[in-house]
């Protein structure tokens, strides 16, 4: 289902309607790892319920529910991947994706969801434990597991300040609520000068240290706990990049963290907003966005996703000049950006 399809009819409606049952069933086959029992060729359910110690006739029920849902072949009772799963779904592949359910269906996210008329007639969260909590435990998931736009993402912040920075004598980058670090790691990696400052809660920077060594960047990155809008800035930064994080505050605790932020730049120095958008398009151009907004509502007091124009205006007053908004084809991330004077 996505926002390209238009009008209401009993088809549309019930699809929606059991959207969910299509996601636990991806779900329970990730963790079970019925992809991995299926990449040396087809099987049989008892064949599959020996390797993965599973109940027989459950296995069976289950596999028939994935090829009705196109996620396996079936051949009497033979079973088998379709195209692109070998890719994707099976886990020794370096393409494998299925850690991304993690993120795109958690635990979290349903607890919050389950109840969100409540949440519209309330105005914001009524999770006791939510986005704006301290170690709030999600996150570490979300730097785990990267998303499919991650990486692309990442390259195109490194697409834009590599070289930009080549005039500049150093090339210090402070990563605001890094997660995984890679939108900071993809600049390191590319110019051998630059430094990276990780700024999250403590158990996501345990993450984000794996990345950092899986990356050979290790030596050039250290690392600041706590929140952001209280932990000391010690530094001077070239480039300050906040992904995927203003989008949990409103715009005027925006303003105030970007204020702060904007005292520790460099002369010239850039801050770099990275994440979706919405407000300056069709909303059904811009589905997913509208989608993590309402996520955004029932997860934090005041957050939703915000416009282009809006986190302009926010740099503004900050302080910062030569705002911009880039795009890249194709990317549902966009970074917004403004310069120190």
């Amino acid at each position: 289902m996505s926002g390209t399809d238009r009008g209401v009819s009993r088809e549309r409606l019930l699809a929606m309607m059991t959207a969910f049952k299509s996601t636990y069933l991806l779900r329970a086959a990730i963790e079970l790892r019925i992809f991995d029992a299926l990449a040396d060729g087809p099987a049989d359910p008892d064949d599959v319920a020996a390797i993965l110690r599973t109940n027989p006739r459950a296995t069976r029920i289950l596999l028939r529910a994935l090829a009705a849902a196109g996620l396996l072949d079936m051949d009497g009772e033979q079973f088998q991947l379709v195209s692109g799963a070998r890719e994707l779904l099976v886990t020794s592949s370096p393409q494998y994706g299925g850690g991304v359910v993690r993120v795109a269906a958690s635990d979290w996210e349903w607890d919050a969801m389950k109840n969100l008329a409540d949440v519209v007639r309330h105005g914001g969260t009524l999770l006791d434990v939510n986005a704006e909590t301290p170690g709030f435990p999600y996150w570490v998931d979300f730097a785990t597991h990267l998303t499919f736009a991650t990486k692309p993402g990442a390259e195109f912040v490194a697409d834009l300040l590599v070289p930009w920075a080549e005039d500049r004598p150093s090339l210090d980058v402070l990563d605001v609520g890094c997660g995984h670090g890679l939108f900071g790691f993809s600049v390191a990696a590319r110019d051998t000068r630059a430094t990276v400052t990780c700024l999250d809660w403590p158990e996501v920077l345990d993450v984000a240290r794996t990345y950092a060594e899986r990356l050979h960047v290790g030596d050039r990155v250290s690392y600041l706990p706590g929140d952001a809008f209280e932990v000391p800035l010690d530094g001077r930064y070239d480039a300050i990049i906040l992904g995927n994080f203003l989008f949990q505050f409103p715009p005027s605790r925006g303003i105030d963290l970007l204020r702060r932020l904007a005292s520790a730049l460099k002369p010239g120095g850039q801050v770099l907003i990275v994440g979706f958008t919405t407000g300056d398009r069709p909303p059904a151009q811009d589905y997913h966005a509208h989608m993590l907004s309402l996520l955004m509502l029932a997860w934090t007091s005041q957050g939703e996703l915000h416009s282009p124009l809006m986190y302009q205006k926010m740099l503004a007053s900050a302080g910062l000049v030569d705002l911009d908004t880039h795009e890249k084809p194709g990317l549902p991330l966009r970074v917004v950006s403004g310069r120190r004077a």
